[in-house]
C-alpha cells in the first residue's frame, strides 16, 4: 500500500481563531529549468481522503488512573500539497499571548497558506497573541505575536523543545526528542511589549538562594507567613531578609507581589553591586583591522570598508562611551597616532610579524566618540589610508600578525575587533600551512579542510582573546583557500562570527551594499560586554550539553558546561542547552529553567538579566508530543550536527555520517510516536504528530543546507565543487548561533516571483508595515520560463532569470536586455533611497521594488548573503537549483522521495 504524506510548508499549533481557515490545494506542474537531475520526480496517485486530527483538548496535567488519550496527528494521502500551515490569524485578532493559555491542535485540517504567514520566516498578515501565565505553550517562533509577561519569560528569550517535560528519563527516551532549550538572552522585544524592568536592591544585591544561588523569581514560594522562602530550583528553605519581609495572603502570596517586578515578571534585570565586578566596567571599544594589500584594493574591499566606516560614523556617535580605531596591514601592521597631543596623523609600524606587539598604547590610536572632532579625525584617517596604499604593489597580507598585535593592544581593556581581509596569511604568525586539495572533497579527508588543525596557533589566540574579553568578527573576501576553520575558532570562542564573500568585486554595487549593511547591523546592535550566562534547572535535572559560540573559563570540555562566557554578546546571538535526568520528576509539579546573564551594558551599567520559565511535568507521552516545539527541535538538531563535524570525540564526522545521524533521529521520533501513540493506524500511512508534522521536511532542508550538504565523490573541476570548506565553516557557525526563529528559515528559503509584483508590493501600508509579495514553496514547480525569481534566506540570496524572460523586463530591472550580462551591470543598490516609499507605490519602478524587497528581507535576519544574479547559462545556477530544497538534486532526494525513505525505515523498525 502506498504511504500517505504530510503537506509542504510550516505546520504547528495555532490559536483557535487560526484553525478554521482553509484554501484550495495548489496545482502542480510548472517550469523545470534545463538542469538534468533537477525538479520533482513524477508521483501520481489517486488522492485519498484526508483524515482529520482527533478533536478535543486533552487535560493539561495527568493524574493517577488517567487513560492515555489518542494523540492528535496528521495522516495524508497522495502527493504532498501545500504547506500544512495553520492559516494566519483573522484580521483584527491581535491580542496578548499568555503561556498559561494552552494552544491546542487544530480541530480540522489546517488549510494551506501560500501567501503571508504560510512559511517559516514570514510573519502572518495579522499578529496573534500570547499571554504567559505558566505553564507555557507558545506559538511558532516566526509568528508575529505580543507577549504579556505574567510570570514566565517571553518565549523569544527561552524556547524549549518540549513544553511538557517527561516525568522520567524512560519517558523521554520513548519520545526520542531532545529535552533542551534555545536561549537568546538579549533578543529584541516587539514594540508593543513591555520593556524588561530594572530592579536595584542596593549594596546587598539581588536576593538569591543560599545553596544554589538561584535568583528569587515569580515561582518562589513564601512560607511561615512570609518569614521564609522556598527556592524553586533546589527546594531549600531560606530565611527572608528582614528588609525584604512582607506578609502573605490566605493563598500564600505576598501582598506586595505587584509592586515587586522580580516576583511578578518572568524576566527582570538587576543592577548589581561592586561584588559582581572584578574591574571597572568595560568600555565599548570597536577596532577595524583592514587589509590594504594589492588584492584588497583590486577587489574593492579596502575602499568599500573605509567608505562604510565613514558612513557609520553617525551610528557609532550615538554612544559617546564608544571608542573607535582603525589598524591596517599588508606585509606589516600599521597603527595611526591620533591622540590630542598630535597635530597630524602619524603612522607607526609593527615590523615583527612572527611575534607582533602593538607599537602604541590604545589611548594613542583610539578615537573617543565623545570628542567633537571624532568624525573629522576618522574621515581624515580614511583619506590618509587611501592615499598611502591605493597604489600599493604588495600582494602579501599578514592578517594573523595584525590580529595578534591588536589582541596584545586590547589585552587590558578588551573590546570588539572586526577583521576584514582579502586573503589568507602566508607569512608571519598564524600563516596558513595547509592547502586545499580538490580531490579530498566528497571523501573522508574532506573533514580535514573545515576543522581546525591540531595545535594551531589560533587556538591559543582564541583563548587569549576570550580571557581578555576581546571579541573577533571576520569578513573574508578571499577567493582562494583561507583555512577559515582556524580563524573561525577565534570567532567561536569569543562570541563572534565568520562572514565569507568570495565573489566580492568592486564593480558590483550589491557587494558594497551588502558589506555596508552587515557592518551597520554589527555596529547598531546593542551589545553586552564581559558576559557570563549561567543556566540553572530544577532538582532532578541537570545541564548535559551546551551549543553555541562561547568560552568555558573553568576549563574542561566546553560542550558540557552550564556556564558560558562571552567577550561580547548581542541580540543576534543564541545558545542551546540540553538537559538530562538525575532522578524522576514528581507528577503534578513544574520543572523550572532559570537563565541569568551577567553583563556590562553599553551605557556602562553592570547588570544581571534573569529569565525564568516553568514547564509542566508530564506523565503522558501523547501530551509530550502534542506540545513539542518544532523550531526549537530543529535548532538543537542543527547545532548537534554542526558539532559532529569538529568534535574529536565523535571522530570529526563526514557529511554523510552527519546525514545518517539526522535521518535516524527523525525516523526514531516518528517511529516512537507511531508505536506508542498511534498504534491503531494503518501501516500504509505515515502518521505524524500534529506539532511535528513538518519534521521530515525541515530535516531534509537541513541536510540540503550549505552547512551540511555533501559533495560528490571524486575530483571535480574547482568551480564545480558544491560546498567549499571555507563556506561550510561560515554556514556551520551560522547554525550554531542563530536565534531559534531563524533556524528553519535559514535552511528553508523563501521564493518570490518578482516579474509580476503587484502595485502595493514592496511599499509600506497604512500601519507602516512592509507589504510582501506572495511567498512560494522552494520547488521548480513554481518557476516559469518567462519569469524572474528571488530566492532568499540567511544562507543564500539569488535572483534567477528564466530562459525566456522578456528583454523589456530585463532592461527595466537591470539596465540590460540580455540575461547573461545582468550581473555584470547590476546596479540595484546605486542612487536609491534607503527606505521603501510609503503609499501605493504608483511611482516606483520595477527595479526600486526589487531593491526594496531585497533590502527588507536582509533587514529581518541576523546575517545575510550577497545578492547573485543567475541565468541558465551560468554554472552557478546549480547553486540556485540546489537551494530548492523540495526538489531532487544531483546527490540528494526530493521531499517526496525522502518521505518514502522515512516511511520505509519506520516500517522496517516494526519488523
Amino acid at each position: 500500500m502506498q504511504p500517505n504524506y504530510p503537506p509542504r510548508g510550516f505546520g504547528g499549533q495555532a490559536p483557535p481563531q487560526q484553525q478554521q481557515q482553509q484554501q484550495a490545494p495548489r496545482s502542480g506542474g510548472g517550469f523545470a529549468p534545463p538542469n538534468a537531475g533537477y525538479g520533482n520526480t513524477p508521483f501520481i496517485q489517486q488522492q485519498q481522503p484526508m483524515s482529520q486530527p482527533s478533536g478535543g483538548n486533552f487535560p493539561g496535567r495527568g493524574f493517577p488512573g488517567a487513560q492515555q488519550p489518542q494523540a492528535p496527528h496528521s495522516s495524508f494521502g497522495g502527493r504532498p500539497g501545500l504547506p500544512g500551515q495553520a492559516g494566519p490569524p483573522a484580521p483584527g485578532s491581535r491580542g496578548s499571548f499568555r503561556p498559561g493559555q494552552q494552544v491546542g491542535p487544530p480541530q480540522g485540517l489546517p488549510g494551506p497558506a501560500p501567501g503571508h504567514g504560510g512559511f517559516p520566516g514570514q510573519a502572518p498578515s495579522a499578529p496573534g497573541g500570547f499571554n504567559n501565565a505558566p505553564p507555557a505553550a507558545g506559538p511558532p517562533s516566526f509568528h508575529d505575536y505580543v507577549c504579556v509577561d505574567e510570570g514566565c519569560c517571553n518565549p523569544r528569550f527561552i524556547r524549549p523543545t518540549l513544553n511538557h517535560v517527561p516525568a522520567t528519563k524512560e519517558l523521554l527516551k520513548q519520545c526520542g526528542l531532545p529535552l533542551a532549550a534555545v536561549i537568546c538572552p538579549l533578543v529584541d522585544l516587539q514594540e508593543d511589549e513591555l520593556p524588561i524592568p530594572l530592579v536595584d536592591f542596593g549594596p546587598s544585591g539581588p536576593l538569591r538562594c543560599t545553596r544554589c544561588a538561584a535568583y528569587v523569581n515569580s515561582f518562589t514560594k513564601f512560607i511561615q507567613g512570609g518569614r521564609k522562602f522556598v527556592c524553586n530550583i533546589c527546594q531549600l528553605h531560606n530565611e527572608t531578609p528582614r528588609d525584604y519581609y512582607c506578609s502573605v495572603d490566605q493563598y500564600g502570596k505576598r501582598r506586595d507581589i505587584q509592586e515587586r517586578a522580580e516576583l511578578s515578571r518572568g524576566s527582570v534585570e538587576y543592577v548589581v553591586p561592586a561584588a559582581y565586578t572584578i574591574r571597572p566596567p568595560q568600555e565599548p571599544i570597536l577596532v577595524f583591522v583592514l587589509d590594504v594589500s594589492l588584492f584588497s584594493f583590486q577587489t574593492g574591499l579596502a575602499t568599500s570598508a573605509l567608505q562604510t566606516i565613514q558612513y557609520l560614523l553617525p551610528s557609532m556617535a550615538q554612544n559617546t562611551r564608544k571608542k573607535v580605531g582603525i589598524v591596517t596591514f599588508d606585509t606589516a601592521v600599521h597603527y595611526y597616532r591620533m591622540d590630542n597631543g598630535s597635530s597630524s596623523i602619524s603612522m607607526s609600524i609593527c615590523p615583527d610579524i612572527d611575534d607582533p606587539v602593538a607599537p602604541l598604547p590604545p589611548s594613542s590610536w583610539l578615537v573617543s566618540m565623545d570628542d567633537p572632532a571624532a568624525a573629522e579625525k576618522i574621515t581624515e584617517l580614511s583619506d590618509v589610508i587611501t592615499r598611502s596604499f591605493e597604489n600599493t604593489t604588495k600582494n602579501q597580507a599578514v592578517s594573523g600578525a595584525a590580529l595578534w598585535s591588536v589582541a596584545d593592544a586590547l589585552s587590558v581593556s578588551g573590546g570588539r575587533v572586526v577583521l576584514l581581509h582579502a586573503g589568507a596569511p602566508r607569512v608571519g604568525v598564524g600563516r596558513v600551512k595547509r592547502e586545499e586539495v580538490s580531490g579530498a572533497y566528497g571523501t573522508t579527508k574532506e573533514v580535514d579542510l573545515y576543522t581546525p588543525e591540531e595545535n594551531n596557533a589560533y587556538e591559543a589566540l582564541a583563548r587569549q582573546c576570550a580571557e581578555n574579553h576581546i571579541s573577533v568578527d571576520v569578513f573574508s573576501v578571499a577567493n582562494t583557500f583561507a583555512s577559515l576553520a582556524d580563524l573561525g575558532r577565534v570567532c567561536e570562542l569569543t562570541g563572534g562570527r565568520v562572514q565569507y564573500m568570495p565573489q566580492f568585486e568592486k564593480e558590483q554595487s550589491s557587494n558594497r551594499h551588502h558589506l555596508t549593511s552587515m557592518l551597520q547591523r554589527l555596529v547598531d546592535r546593542d551589545c553586552g560586554y564581559e558576559a557570563v550566562l549561567k543556566v540553572r534547572c530544577s532538582a532532578g535535572l541537570r545541564v548535559e550539553h551546551s551549543y553555541g559560540n562561547f568560552f568555558n573559563a573553568r576549563g574542561g570540555n566546553a560542550f558540557t558546561t552550564d556556564e558560558m562566557e562571552f567577550a561580547v554578546i548581542d541580540q543576534d546571538r543564541s545558545m542551546c542547552v540540553t538537559f538530562a535526568y538525575d532522578e524522576p520528576l514528581a507528577e503534578g509539579t513544574d520543572a523550572y529553567i532559570q537563565a541569568a546573564l551577567l553583563y556590562t551594558r553599553s551605557d556602562g551599567l553592570r547588570c544581571v538579566r534573569v529569565h525564568n520559565l516553568a514547564l509542566q511535568v508530564e506523565p503522558l507521552l501523547s501530551n509530550v508530543f502534542r506540545f513539542a516545539d518544532l523550531d526549537a527541535t530543529c535548532s538543537v538538531w542543527q547545532r548537534s550536527a554542526a558539532r559532529q563535524f569538529v568534535d574529536k570525540q565523535l571522530m570529526r564526522a563526514t557529511p554523510m555520517a552527519v546525514k545518517e545521524s539526522l535521518v535516524d533521529q527523525c525516523v526514531t521520533v516518528l517511529f516512537n510516536y507511531r508505536k506508542y501513540c498511534a498504534s491503531s493506524s494503518s501501516s500504509g500511512q505515515l502518521i505524524l504528530p500534529e506539532s511535528l508534522k513538518l519534521l521530515p521536511l525541515y530535516t531534509l532542508a537541513t541536510l540540503k543546507s550549505r552547512a551540511l550538504r555533501g559533495n560528490l565523490v571524486g575530483n571535480p573541476p574547482r568551480g564545480f565543487i558544491d560546498v567549499r570548506a571555507d563556506e561550510r565553516v561560515m554556514m556551520m557557525g551560522l547554525l550554531n548561533s542563530l536565534p531559534v526563529e531563524f533556524c528553519v528559515s535559514a535552511v528553508y528559503p523563501k521564493l518570490y516571483s518578482v516579474h509580476d509584483l503587484a502595485d502595493d508590493c514592496c511599499t509600506l501600508d497604512e500601519d507602516g508595515k512592509f507589504v510582501l509579495p506572495p511567498q512560494l514553496p522552494p520547488t521548480a514547480e513554481k518557476l516559469d520560463e518567462e519569469g524572474i525569481f528571488l530566492l532568499h534566506s540567511a544562507m543564500c540570496c539569488y535572483i534567477y532569470i528564466g530562459p525566456k524572460a522578456s528583454p523589456e523586463l530585463l532592461l527595466e530591472l537591470f539596465g540590460v536586455d540580455h540575461a547573461d550580462t545582468a550581473e555584470q551591470t547590476l546596479n540595484l543598490f546605486e542612487t536609491l533611497d534607503n527606505e521603501p516609499p510609503e503609499g501605493d507605490g504608483d511611482g516606483m519602478s520595477a527595479r526600486e521594488r526589487l531593491r526594496s524587497l531585497v533590502e527588507y528581507l536582509n533587514s529581518t535576519i541576523p546575517i545575510s548573503q550577497p545578492l547573485e544574479i543567475l541565468s541558465k547559462n551560468d554554472w552557478r545556477a546549480n547553486r540556485f537549483m540546489s537551494a530548492l530544497v523540495e526538489d531532487r538534486t544531483r546527490n540528494d532526494v526530493s521531499y517526496v522521495e525522502f518521505l518514502v525513505q522515512v516511511h520505509k525505515k519506520i516500517q522496517y523498525k516494526f519488523h
